[in-house]
């Protein structure tokens, strides 16, 4: 191919000429109308050249010096360049599979990128750092506390007292801002401020509590800073006009503040653009009504000398910088009223899902916000502090010519007899709410900005109570809220939670008492910082490769200490109230936990469960488990777990969630990536509280896969130790070759120092066939019944002993394609039964636009395990719980694992009604030294039993019919091979051992089916071991003689090594 552009339609050079180097980037033509319809996604910032522009196939787009890649779409290949795209979470642009690289299939040129629901679109408002985070916050902060409250703060704690309660709620607001702005920085945040940055670092549980409690909390402070509104407005009309709607304070504060709510309601409900212009007109007046009150410090008069206002003095300073506290009040009482001026920092945040960008826009104007209101606050506090006394007699003469203070008339106010009615206090910074209105330099302006910054905070958590709840509701991690999450309008605005958060807000102005609400959202507040702080914490302590926050200012241990400190300051502050909210996170938590809700944001808790398992497994490997802590660990050949429900129920019976237990699944075709297959099959094991793992693999053949699994299945000491296995009851019907892949996994099972179990259950524990209308094609090979021919609809029958599965299923079709396969084994057990004997049923698949597909029918149904509930299939009846007793025939000693099993059974809650008979073999004329000696072991073992049997007559000859009926299984002796092979070892003994051995388990088969009674729910006999020689056809042979015409029955055998102990 040459390097010209003619190859590729364009008639310049690719990327330049030879002579440059390869990957140079050009710039684009700006006149070329085609380059805007490119790739702009990805972005490389460069100082741009004076180089002539070329456009080709893979040009870049410039503008500004900005530089667009895109990739070559003129090759015939899925090898598409980096593009974002293919990054975010959606389907629209999907990334091409690497089987779709590999397999060559659906390449097509990827459609021109389309323009992301979040991005800035006709219609919709995107606000920048300032007017979206910086205004918001100010104005939140500098809330109804700014003039209403600061001066009560400094007559209760004192100049240094207000100081430190400003700079402490400042300290846990900026620890809490360092951890916010890593959480935004680490990638891209969406609507739902602290709850979407909470829930996606802490998982679901705790961001659905605090997302409640959060919208809540902004709910309830927006009746906070209306009753601060009209308290203002209710004591004006009062002073000025003698004027109340109905005659009591308190009344008429409720009444304003409904109607103030309402007329908020309608301007959030116009439109964010609408709120957002009513916002910056409140700044302004806000700023004039501050800059008032700063100039009236230096301003002082006999009018406002008369209500304790007396200018700079050093005296008046000495006298307030300590606290003074009226009766009830302390420091953490007084930070309690004040907190919730602080909470603003979040106001920015909540509308997340309307900024521009707010992983930028959130940290820089939140921390300019904090920066600017500190020093706001504490200026005016120690501006008060100088000027004003604590308090004064209404109308009394404090002052002389000199305006000198009578600070005998204030400290009589604190500490005189407030019973004499000439000594009426109600000026002052204690005593008067308008204090700071009277040190102004003219007070309507101080009423004005009292209006503004109360309307404007209630106007931001009105706006943010709605958002943070839309976002919980999206997520449906509650049952009937999500009605609520439905969004209007092209901002997606939450109107219905905006009624929601009308009520709440209106049952708190109903309350018309600031200082008893502000402690109450004072924690809600605090719970969701502590949270916010942890979350970084947390994330940071993971060592996630995905935390890689681009804000760099901040650290661990500052996260740490911001967390721990809302949690000191909530408890100390209002033990009681604290309380009550840890109550409602934790019973919210615990609902969120139970029910488990179907979403995985990446959450640190999983980066932590990783590392926690993984050092607590690299622990254990460098540790022998002691026979005291051996626990049976199973690998069951499941195939697909759901098909046999009775194998995965009774062996995690067994295991309880407190031992490994892995559901094998072997594939002998060869598939590019079976873990495709594996997640519906691993979530129906979590759909029925199945504590296993599916691990499913490709091998040639079954022996193979299965051999596989043996050797590298579990981590380190977490590992398989016991194979269990379904019994193949139509052993008879399949090829030698076949047979011997059945035998040869026990085989080597025992070879590699496993213990072994076979289950069976004359029913069958395959239920394939139940499922068979449920099967669900994969996406890119589901026959439609119109493509399919007659003949590609007809079962063909392979030419070889295998299959693709082991496990058939019927396929939805217009025409049966097969019979499923005898439903009893394991995958492993019916795999043998469909796979080893050309009972795999395969289909041929046409397809107009490929070549063809040939697919076996199990595979079909791997997409989408059956809808079957577990529970219907627990134990070997209709699910109830078996009363009755497992009779274990303990024959042979392994190690205990034949006695451990059933007792481990026994006493899981479902098998708990059954008991244990325990039989053992023994010389007839012993039988009750035997019993003793059996029982008084089993009692150090601590194995509780109901009685224990002596089983005599194992060395007798079988009866004529049992040795008919073995034979009639079409293997007597010795095979040829076994006997060649004995005589190359000269040893003459082997031939007569395997006939001794087939009568021992014929003679074993009859004391069985003597032994076992009606109430016998399960029986656990010794497992024969296959020796080197012994025939896979007699070795068959010897399990039916023990298994047919019993009940459902465990052969099991230990692998020699102690499972039990009676040492401590």
């Amino acid at each position: 191919m040459s390097e010209g552009g003619d190859d590729f339609g364009a008639s310049s050079p690719l990327i330049g000429d030879k002579s440059d180097n390869r990957f140079k980037v050009n710039f684009v033509d700006q006149s070329d109308p085609k380059s805007g319809e490119r790739d702009r996604s990805d972005t490389v910032t460069s100082k741009p050249d004076n180089q002539s522009s070329h456009h080709t196939a893979n040009d870049t787009h410039r503008s500004q010096g900005t530089f667009h890649y895109t990739s070559y779409q003129v090759f015939n290949t899925l090898d598409y360049g980096p593009k974002t795209a293919f990054y975010r979470r959606t389907n629209n642009d999907a990334r091409p599979t690497m089987e779709d690289i590999r397999s060559g299939k659906n390449i097509k040129k990827p459609e021109t990128p389309k323009i992301r629901s979040d991005q800035n679109t006709a219609g919709s408002v995107k606000f920048g750092w300032i007017q979206g985070v910086l205004v918001r916050c100010l104005l939140n902060i500098w809330g109804v506390m700014l003039f209403i409250r600061i001066a009560w703060v400094i007559g209760q704690a004192g100049i240094a007292g207000g100081v430190g309660i400003i700079l402490l709620s400042s300290v846990v607001t900026g620890l809490t801002t360092l951890s916010l702005a890593a959480i935004c920085t680490n990638g891209e945040v969406k609507g739902g401020g602290a709850y979407y940055l909470i829930s996606r670092s802490l998982g679901p549980e705790f961001g659905g509590a605090i997302g409640i409690i959060f919208s809540i909390a902004n709910a309830i402070a927006v009746a906070m800073y209306i009753v601060g509104f009209t308290e203002t407005l209710v004591g004006l009309l009062k002073d000025a006009a003698d004027f109340s709607l109905t005659g009591n304070d308190q009344n008429d504060m409720r009444v304003w503040g409904l109607i103030a709510l309402l007329l908020l309601f309608g301007i959030s409900m116009a439109g964010m653009a609408w709120e957002s212009k009513a916002q910056v007109i409140l700044l302004f007046v806000l700023l004039a009504a501050m800059v008032n009150f700063v100039a009236g410090t230096f301003i002082t008069t006999s009018s406002k000398a008369v209500k304790g206002v007396v200018g700079y003095n050093v005296e008046v300073a000495k006298f307030n910088l300590l606290p003074h506290f009226t009766e009830g009040e302390t420091f953490f009482s007084v930070f309690a009223v004040f907190f919730p001026a602080s909470t603003g920092i979040m106001a920015g945040a909540n509308i997340s899902g309307d900024l521009a960008n707010p992983s930028a826009a959130i940290p820089k104007g939140t921390f300019l916000a904090i920066l600017i209101s500190t020093v706001s606050y504490v200026v005016f506090a120690v501006q008060a502090g100088v000027t004003t006394l604590l308090s004064t007699p209404a109308n009394a003469d404090v002052y002389n010519g000199s305006y000198i203070p009578d600070m005998n008339a204030s400290i009589y106010c604190i500490f005189g007899d407030y019973s004499l009615p000439q000594k009426n206090c109600t000026a002052g910074l204690l005593y008067s709410m308008n204090a700071m209105a009277t040190i102004s330099g003219w007070p309507p302006l101080i009423t004005v900005g009292v209006f503004a910054a109360t309307l404007s905070s209630a106007l931001a958590s009105l706006v943010s109570a709605p958002k943070v709840f839309q976002a919980v509701c999206s997520d449906k991690l509650f049952p009937y809220i999500d009605w609520f999450a439905k969004g209007y309008g092209s901002n997606n605005e939450p109107w219905r939670a905006y009624i929601l958060t009308l009520f709440i807000a209106a049952a708190f102005v109903s309350i018309a008492k600031l200082n008893a609400i502000a402690p109450i959202i004072t924690n809600f507040f605090l719970i969701s910082y502590a949270l916010i702080n942890y979350s970084c914490f947390e994330a940071s302590w993971s060592n996630s490769p995905g935390w890689r926050p681009s804000y760099k200012y901040y650290n661990i241990w500052t996260s740490l200490a911001g967390a721990v400190l809302c949690g000191a300051v909530m408890f100390i502050t209002s033990w009681w109230t604290a309380l009550i909210t840890v109550v409602i996170i934790v019973i919210l938590y615990r609902y969120i936990q139970h029910t488990k809700p179907e979403v995985n944001w990446g959450s640190s808790k999983e980066a932590l469960k990783y590392n926690k398992a993984l050092s607590f497994i690299h622990d254990l490997s460098g540790t022998t488990i002691h026979v005291k802590n051996f626990r049976p660990q199973f690998l069951v050949l499941t195939g697909l777990p759901s098909s046999r429900p009775r194998l995965v129920s009774f062996v995690s019976q067994v295991s309880k969630g407190y031992g490994v237990m892995i559901c094998g699944d072997v594939l002998t075709k060869r598939y590019r990536n079976p873990m495709k297959y594996n997640w519906n099959d691993t979530q129906w094991l979590l759909d029925n509280k199945v504590k296993a793992f599916h691990c499913p693999i490709t091998a040639l053949d079954f022996r193979m896969g299965a051999n596989t699994l043996l050797q590298s299945n579990g981590l380190g000491s977490i590992k398989a130790n016991t194979l269990i296995l379904g019994y193949c009851s139509k052993w008879q019907t399949y090829s030698d070759e076949a047979l011997q892949n059945y035998v040869g996994v026990i085989e080597d099972a025992f070879d590699l120092n496993y213990a072994v179990g076979i289950l069976r259950y004359n029913e069958g524990l395959d239920i394939a066939n139940l499922a068979g209308n449920n099967v669900m094609y994969p996406v890119d090979a589901a026959p439609s019944s119109e493509n399919l021919t007659k003949d590609q609809s007809e079962p063909k029958i392979p030419p070889t002993p295998s299959s693709d599965r082991f496990t058939l299923r019927k396929v939805p079709s217009k025409e049966s394609v097969g019979k499923d396969a005898d439903g009893e084994g394991g995958d492993e057990e019916e795999k043998d039964t469909a796979a080893v004997q050309n009972d795999a049923v395969k289909v041929e698949i046409k397809s107009a636009k490929s070549e063809d597909i040939e697919m076996n029918v199990v595979e079909q149904s791997r997409v989408e395990s059956p809808d079957i509930a577990i529970s219907q299939y627990r134990g070997f009846g209709n699910g109830e719980k078996p009363a009755g007793t497992i009779d274990v025939y303990w024959l042979s000693d392994d190690g205990g694992l034949s006695v451990l099993v059933p007792y481990l059974l026994s006493q899981s809650s479902f098998w708990s009604n059954t008991k244990l008979r325990i039989f053992a073999s023994g010389n007839e004329s012993d039988i009750a030294k035997d019993r003793f000696r059996m029982a008084a072991l089993l009692s150090k073992f601590r194995i509780e039993f109901s009685s224990v049997e002596i089983v005599a007559g194992l060395e007798m000859e079988p009866t004529p019919e049992s040795i008919k009926e073995y034979e009639s299984f079409g293997f007597m002796s010795a095979s040829p091979e076994a006997t060649a092979a004995s005589e190359e070892e000269n040893s003459e003994e082997a031939k007569g051992e395997l006939d001794a051995k087939t009568k021992q388990y014929i003679r074993t088969g009859e004391l069985l089916r003597l032994t076992s009674t009606d109430d016998t729910q399960l029986i656990v006999v010794t497992l024969p071991v296959p020796r080197d020689h012994t025939p896979c056809r007699q070795y068959m042979s010897w399990l039916e003689s023990i298994s047919r015409n019993l009940p459902p029955i465990l052969m099991l055998r230990g692998n020699q090594q102690d499972a039990l102990t009676f040492y401590c």
